[in-house]
């Protein structure tokens, strides 16, 4: 059954080979990030919470300490703003040196007037890939084939859940739930564990406007969400979809439309998940860690695990996969570039710098690391259950090919489709038909010229 208990520590049995077994063999790694004569200001921009920002204000603070002629400017921000400065930077030729990437936005910016080509310094050892499978290094290559940025983390999207909230569930009688579970049995799960809920509580985020959850729905129906720059599923997927969500708010396992909003775009701490008025959510499984911080500051005794999406009727899985990485600004001078460069190897080589962490941004791309943050009594549990997690999932995971623009489209498209349906202004039909429409002309406007 489904772990209904507090995540324990430690690794499970065969973890490590497994990893291993589903990748190059990782040769030793380190990186002696002292490089004698460095000199100058380089600047550094990500995305992330306060947890994120505290660690990697540590990694630059021994990146400095071992570099003392180099300065790391931090530039940090949410997710989507994120993206927003980026773009506004990328316009006006003022981008960072090093940048935090992702698989799902590169497309919009692996252009070598915006970002640096990188196969050159990989090839004549600037920068380090010791240990990076290939399958990983390939997913950072843009659609001209170009190398663009240095993957650090591999990321996944899944469910989050509170413990406790099952655990008197399946004390009253509901029967718990294994994966992998069909999306019909996962409906039928949140609809029992509904009744047993605190007054006020529903059982589930209503994820119809939400793309983490959208896209395994569509790759484990047996479809593509992309064919290159083209929508590829079907209205049919999109109709059902939207049934699906419409059919569990319609019975009340659901915020209302008004609060499916809210939630979309609260902060943790004011989160149904946190504050114990959800039993399910959909967020990034390397969020956990920060999740349960928070929820032990506004809920305290509730413990936060997750799990994988649904599969479909047929047992297809359709979980994505991307990665994070680190990118070089094409504006960075050559008088900037070893420290640019020095700071990259330092950021995905070094023991010390990854075990600070702890797969923060996605699980540590080398192997090596990863089964070593695994098997550390000092791993917060949590990312013992990131690396976990996905173990369980990367065999039958199905990256997404993300399109330029096609995140921040979806997303967008995604979003007002499905509250036009929600909000009654839409039949389940017209919303699939406008989520096809508009998010194939907004891809049109995108694509490169």
């Amino acid at each position: 059954m489904q772990s209904t208990r507090v995540l324990k520590r430690g690794v499970r049995p065969l973890l490590a080979a497994s990893i291993l077994a589903l990748t190059l063999a990782a040769v030793p790694v380190g990186v002696n990030a002292q490089s004698e004569g460095l000199q100058g200001e380089i600047r550094f921009s990500w995305w992330g919470g306060q947890v994120r920002n505290e660690k990697t204000d540590k990694i630059i603070q021994l990146f400095e300490e071992k570099n003392p002629g180099v300065s790391v400017v931090r530039e940090n921000a949410d997710f989507a703003p994120y993206w927003e400065r980026l773009t506004i930077q990328s316009t006006g030729n003022n981008q960072p040196c090093a940048i935090t990437m992702q698989s799902r936005w590169m497309a919009t910016y692996a252009r070598p007037d915006i970002l640096m080509p990188l196969d050159d310094l990989v090839a004549n050892g600037t920068l380090d890939i010791t240990g990076i499978p290939e399958s990983v290094m390939n997913a950072a290559r843009g659609a001209d084939g170009n190398l663009y940025m240095i993957p650090h983390g591999v990321f996944y999207f899944a469910l989050m859940y509170n413990e406790q909230m099952l655990e008197n569930a399946v004390a009253a009688g509901v029967e718990p739930i294994e994966w992998p579970y069909t999306w019909t049995e996962y409906a039928d799960h949140l609809r029992a564990i509904q009744p047993t809920l605190p007054e006020g509580a529903v059982a589930t985020h209503n994820m119809g406007r939400e793309p983490d959850a959208f896209v395994p729905w569509v790759q484990s129906h047996g479809e593509k969400v992309f064919d290159g720059s083209k929508v590829a599923f079907s209205r049919d997927v999109a109709i059902k979809w939207f049934n699906y969500w419409e059919a569990l708010r319609n019975e009340g396992v659901t915020e209302s439309p008004e609060g499916m909003i809210s939630e979309n775009s609260a902060l943790v701490e004011e989160s149904n998940l946190a504050n114990g008025r959800g039993y399910t959510t959909n967020r990034p499984p390397n969020q956990l860690g920060s999740v349960q911080t928070v929820t032990d500051t506004v809920n305290p005794g509730a413990t936060i695990n997750t799990r994988p999406y649904p599969v479909g009727e047929d047992g297809t899985v359709g979980m994505d996969l991307g990665s994070n990485g680190i990118a070089i600004g094409a504006n960075c001078t050559a008088e900037q570039l070893p420290a640019t460069a020095a700071w990259i190897n330092y950021w995905t080589q070094d023991p010390e710098a990854a075990g600070i962490y702890q797969s923060d941004n996605g699980v540590v791309a080398i192997p090596e690391l990863a089964i070593a943050q695994a098997e550390s009594p000092d791993t917060q549990p949590t990312q013992v259950r990131l690396i976990e997690l996905y173990n369980e999932v990367v065999e039958t995971a199905k990256p997404v090919l993300w399109p330029a623009g096609g995140y921040q489209a979806m997303t967008d498209v995604l979003n007002r489709s499905y509250d036009a349906v929600a909000f009654g202004q839409l039949s389940v039909e017209e919303g699939a038909d406008m989520l096809i429409s508009e998010l194939q002309q907004q891809l049109d406007q995108a694509a490169p010229r």
